[in-house]
């Protein structure tokens, strides 16, 4: 019986936009990332992946979204360990990255227009339920704009 507390910073401006959010070890990557994107702006019209480094494209582990694994197999990246993120749960990666609080993952959202992010692992706490569905518990700053009209920018 476990939880995690993620807090989720957007790249660009870490101090300006994050996002705690708190998940059960049994939800899946999918399902945390479902409430991570809605949480900042984002739907859940691209491709995306959690990976293990700040290069993002260089992560040795990646965990991607279940329409690219259903769509292409292994995906577009090649190279590393690549999973399912709609079969991985979020106690799997963190038994799998051997993840420790303050540890971090990065989230990458549309391979065209890279919105970057990367989730520090701010608390494990072993005595709340697995079951528990992602949530956001705190949060700072304002929502992205996915699409921005034209002229502006993010």
């Amino acid at each position: 019986m476990t939880t995690y507390r993620y807090r989720v910073k957007f790249e660009p401006d870490p101090r300006s936009l994050w996002r705690d959010i708190v998940v059960g070890a049994d939800q899946t990557l999918n399902e945390f990332q479902s409430t991570l994107n809605r949480s900042v702006g984002l739907n859940q019209d691209h491709l995306w992946y959690f990976g293990t480094d700040q290069d993002y494209r260089d992560s040795d582990v990646k965990y991607k979204c279940p329409r690219e694994m259903e769509e292409s197999g292994s995906g577009l990246m090649r190279g590393g360990s690549v999973y399912s993120a709609g079969e991985t749960t979020v106690g799997q990666m963190a038994r799998q990255l051997d993840l420790d609080e303050r540890d971090r993952i990065c989230y990458l959202f549309d391979y065209g227009d890279m919105w970057r992010f990367y989730a520090i692992l701010k608390e494990i706490d072993e005595d709340a339920s697995s079951d528990v569905e992602p949530k956001v518990v705190k949060e700072k700053g304002d929502a992205v704009e996915q699409y921005p009209s034209p002229g502006e920018g993010w």
